[in-house]
């Protein structure tokens, strides 16, 4: 590997080893060569490669000048490539880039609970997009620097690696997060993506992209837990506007698509510990009547969708509720079910 593939903090513990290995070796050769204090000879080796020129503290025999040469070569030597690197350093803000990164890997590791996602593409920058505008934690993982460009400038987590590498997903914080999801060109890319968060972390949940239906089947092999493919979802849904209109209407309400026409959204709320919900019945709640939502659909803790819901149901700790309603509504729902 040349020296222009190493990483610049490669590079700095590179600079940092060639000074100690010749201030060793210059240290050690005066001591026993010349029988000179440690000191001594410490000192003489540094005067020598930082080409200071006090001159010599003690008389040098043949073999200690011949010994001093050596130790000038390659004292010079290390010094033009340790000012050769501080200067590409500042010059080039590789300093600045490395300290950013450093301040990013720190920002990554106290993140829990997060997302990861896979690629920065047309369909994983929509996916971050909106994870930004919800405000749920993520970080974005690609291996193109270009990609991620737009990343920096917006202050946004992210990890320039290869997501198919163990070190990639280690640094996003695999073990820590909740989910990750593959948006990878290559279908083979995100099997491996797939098969190696499942490995680090057996309770992630997997959210892959797919091109063709054999990828479908071997994402969920690889133990994808979903899989979508942008295709033939975007060739259903052109078909499905011209078919059904309203249903189509109702599913964009229900993605958070604004409609300029449309005033009302929709929108899930989970009813979590001290929530005055809890205990109460659906015609008691008075969730319609004084907050102005629709209750479509309850989601209960076992995971069975109730579809409009009777009148009578008991709401109890855990339930998600799909509610349709105007925003200011929606907001007052939000803050009464989290209690």
């Amino acid at each position: 590997m040349a020296i222009k593939d190493i990483s610049p903090s490669g590079r700095i513990i590179l600079v940092l080893v060639l000074l100690l290995s010749v201030t060793l070796f210059g240290t050690l050769g005066f001591y026993l060569i010349e029988g000179w204090p440690l000191f001594d000879s410490f000192y003489m080796t540094l005067t020598t490669i930082s080409t200071i020129g006090y001159g010599e503290i003690h008389p040098l025999s043949t073999s200690g000048r011949i010994f001093n040469s050596i130790v000038i070569i390659l004292g010079v030597g290390v010094a033009a490539y340790t000012f050769m690197t501080a200067t590409r350093f500042i010059i080039e803000g590789e300093l600045q880039n490395m300290l950013g990164q450093r301040r990013l890997d720190r920002k990554i590791m106290k993140l829990d609970g997060h997302y990861i996602i896979c690629g920065n593409g047309r369909i994983g920058s929509l996916v971050w997009k909106e994870f930004h505008k919800s405000g749920k934690p993520f970080v974005v993982v690609d291996s193109d620097p270009q990609a991620l460009e737009i990343l920096e400038k917006e202050h946004i987590p992210f990890v320039l690696g290869d997501a198919t590498q163990e070190e990639t997903l280690q640094r996003a914080g695999i073990s820590r997060a909740k989910g990750l999801i593959a948006t990878a060109v290559s279908d083979v890319s995100n099997v491996y993506i797939t098969l190696i968060s499942k490995e680090l972390n057996p309770k992630i949940f997997v959210l892959a992209r797919a091109e063709t239906e054999d990828s479908i089947r071997n994402l969920k092999r690889a133990g994808a837990d979903r899989v979508v493919s942008p295709y033939l979802i975007g060739g259903q849904y052109m078909a499905n506007i011209i078919l059904k209109p309203t249903i189509m209407d109702l599913l964009d309400l229900a993605a958070g698509e604004r409609n300029k026409d449309i005033s009302i959204q929709m929108e899930g709320f989970k009813i979590r510990p001290g929530s005055l919900l809890i205990g109460t019945q659906l015609k008691d709640s008075r969730i319609r009547k004084d907050i102005g939502l629709v209750v479509v659909t309850i989601k209960n803790p076992d995971g069975n969708m109730i579809f409009n819901p009777p009148a009578d149901y008991v709401f109890q700790t855990g339930d998600i509720l799909v509610c349709i309603g105007e925003d200011d509504a929606l907001e007052a729902m939000k803050k009464l079910s989290n209690g």
